[in-house]
């Protein structure tokens, strides 16, 4: 049974997308003073109830009826409200009560009427009881009694979610699947992200128009593939700093980042029409930094090559080879070259997310990973620095998406950003991430003090460690330094209780690497 609909309708500008994320909790519609903010539908999944009796609906935020867009989409934004509404189970119809009942409120009123779908009025903006009295003329509307509600001061919530409650039809005692993964389309304006949207989605879930930077929200879009659920999520198209005049334009980019970070695995999304920009390089980094695996989509291909199939394979070469020099610290992720609005290879691209998706949560055994990293030491071992030997003790997994690696070594300091980017080069290639970022953290121990041991003999790993920042694979890390041998082993040292426990599993670790 699938989820019932709740959709928010209004006039421009009474509160619609304020109280929209005030009813699912958290930030997601774009909220600003500015009058026709808000033109896809915007829908969230909420929970009605406790946690011992939930009830999960979905909630949708629309355009304000009767909107004037200034880049002429009314009839675009008209046409995704007359859809959620056909689609809903309820419908909220919200008011300004501080406006009172205005002439575009009657229109939304006399557009309800032709609908069979049950309508709960709802008064927003009454920040005080006293306000509660302006309600009488509202009646007139046809929708009888209307709620007061403040999303700004949090006021009567409860009152309008048990409403919700009693409206909706009996519910099912299914939770929602959760999606398989989530997949982010990112990039500059007017590359294809709601095309691509819509080809997942199979209908027109977004406004698409040839104008840059027809999308504002982050919308999170619910699609099956092979029987499975998916999330979509369409993002804002980002643009230069310098060229962000507008809050509105702030907020879209603001939330273009969230989406990243929510993501599973990223789709960013190039326009082979108009190059590789420094915006593109930019959006790049950012993913890079937050460890996301990534897809170079290649959109509009189509328009790049004729009906010569050799042609196009050349082509298709020297553009990737192009992404290769222009990425290159991103040259280990995956080029797909597609049409969003005709769907040509898009199936082929998702079965690649999904591959990445798996590829990010595999684990390798410490036995394994520490063989990979003797073999690369002996193939390229660390250059000594200020008489000062870097030493590597052992490496562990410590977490999945991204892979996390930890290295436990004498001192941080002795290995410089090269050094690191090679370990992270051979774990790329001989474990199993060959097409996903890896995290790597080097961990040592603090320099000795009164009372701190020394390293236990032919174990070479201290009984006290500090975690240190975490190191990218980033060209732009700091320049070589040089570095060293392996110093000698020290001197024995007895151990107490409280180290026993450390040095019994180190001893484990260097058994396994010896079988």
């Amino acid at each position: 049974m699938a989820l019932p609909k709740v959709v928010i309708v209004g006039r421009p500008n009474v509160g619609k997308s304020s109280l929209f994320n005030w009813l699912a909790g958290r930030k997601i519609a774009i909220v600003d003073n500015m009058a026709g903010v808000t033109r896809d539908r915007v829908g969230t999944l909420v929970q009605l109830g406790d946690d011992l009796e939930p009830r999960f609906v979905e909630l949708m935020d629309t355009g304000g009826i009767g909107m004037v867009d200034r880049d002429d989409l009314s009839l675009d934004v008209d046409r995704q409200i007359e859809t959620a509404m056909n689609e809903a189970d309820l419908i909220l119809f919200v008011v300004d009560i501080r406006d009172g009942v205005m002439p575009l409120d009657e229109d939304v009123a006399q557009r309800l009427r032709y609908l069979k779908t049950p309508v709960i009025l709802v008064m927003n903006k009454a920040d005080h009881p006293d306000f509660d009295n302006r309600g009488a003329e509202f009646y007139k509307l046809g929708r009888g009694k209307p709620i007061a509600v403040s999303a700004q001061q949090n006021r009567n919530k409860k009152n309008l979610l048990k409403a919700i409650d009693q409206m909706l039809p009996a519910p099912d005692a299914t939770p929602p699947a959760e999606a398989v993964m989530k997949i982010a389309a990112v990039g500059r304006p007017n590359t294809g992200k709601s095309t691509l949207i819509n080809t997942l989605a199979r209908a027109e879930r977004m406004i698409v128009s040839e104008r840059p930077g027809t999308t504002r929200d982050s919308v999170d879009v619910r699609f099956e593939l092979d029987g499975l659920p998916f999330l979509a999520i369409d993002t804002a198209g980002v643009k230069r700093k310098a060229k962000i005049k507008e809050s509105l334009d702030f907020y879209s980019v603001h939330r273009a980042e969230r989406s990243i970070r929510r993501a599973d695995v990223v789709l960013l999304f190039l326009d082979p029409t108009q190059g590789i920009s420094r915006l593109d390089k930019q959006l790049a980094d950012y993913i890079a930094q937050q460890h996301k695996p990534c897809i170079f989509a290649v959109n509009k291909w189509d328009l790049m090559v004729g009906g010569d199939p050799e042609a196009a394979q050349g082509s298709m070469g020297r553009f990737a080879n192009l992404i290769q020099h222009q990425f290159r610290t991103m040259a280990y992720m995956p080029i797909a070259f597609i049409t969003a609005k005709t769907g040509k290879n898009v199936k082929a691209m998702l079965n690649l997310s999904q591959s990445l998706y798996k590829q990010a949560q595999k684990r390798v055994g410490t036995g394994t990973l520490n063989r990979v990293l003797r073999e690369a030491v002996e193939a390229h071992p660390p250059s000594s620095r200020e008489n000062r030997t870097p030493r590597i003790y052992y490496a562990t997994q410590v977490d999945v998406a991204p892979p996390t690696i930890v290295l436990f070594v004498n001192s941080t300091k002795l290995f410089d950003a090269t050094y690191q980017r090679y370990l992270l080069n051979v774990f790329r290639q001989k474990l199993p991430f060959h097409d996903v970022p890896i995290k790597l953290y080097l961990r040592s121990r603090k320099q000795e003090e009164p009372g701190t041991r020394r390293p236990v003999e032919g174990v070479g790993a201290a009984d006290y460690f500090d975690i240190d920042v975490p190191v990218d694979d980033d060209e732009d890390s700091a320049e070589m330094e040089q570095s060293s041998r392996i110093r000698p082993e020290p001197e024995p040292t007895r151990l107490d209780p409280s180290a026993q426990f450390l040095h019994h599993e180190i001893n484990e670790l260097l058994a396994d690497l010896d079988k």
